[in-house]
């Protein structure tokens, strides 16, 4: 841990700019504090990997989720409530699941004739490729959570 510049942050996590730790499906979840990434920072990140970034904004119903690898950006998914309850902008070729979460969020719309359900999409897809929702965080304990000032290094900042 020490080689990559990560320590143990533990329950204070939400105090630091960006923390992560590793997750039970293999992915390395990289949280930022304070704002959504920005694309030359995902785009940093994903010049050695493939990298998932989803962005959540809750009060005014804006999820997003994307793919990038080897530094550009494959696909992505946004919902913006403020440019209505069925938006839904898709670029590039997301992953198959995201047909069947589409088409089973959409029809949830429908037949409940308020809520807005397209919001889950790009958050549901990032769920699934990586097992991390921001609302159910399965098996995961923020006790290991490493500041990386790796990724402050790779960042920039």
């Amino acid at each position: 841990m020490k080689d990559f510049g990560l320590k143990n942050v533990g329950k204070e996590y939400h105090k630091t700019p960006f923390c992560g730790g590793a997750l039970p499906s293999g992915w390395f979840l990289v949280i930022h504090g304070r704002h959504e990434f920005t694309n030359d920072e995902v785009r940093r990140l994903s010049r050695g990997g493939e990298v998932i970034a989803c962005f959540v904004e809750e009060h005014v119903m804006v999820s997003r989720a994307a793919g990038w690898r080897g530094g550009e950006q494959i696909w992505s998914v946004t919902h913006d409530a403020q440019e209505g309850d069925n938006h839904l902008d898709v670029e590039g070729e997301p992953p198959a699941v995201f047909v069947v979460i589409r088409d089973r969020l959409t029809r949830q719309q429908e037949e409940d004739g308020g809520a807005d359900f397209i919001f889950n999409i790009p958050v549901d897809l990032a769920r699934d490729i990586t097992g991390y929702s921001h609302e159910e965080r399965p098996e995961i304990t923020f006790d290991n959570f490493v500041k990386p000032t790796f990724f402050q290094k790779v960042l920039g900042r």
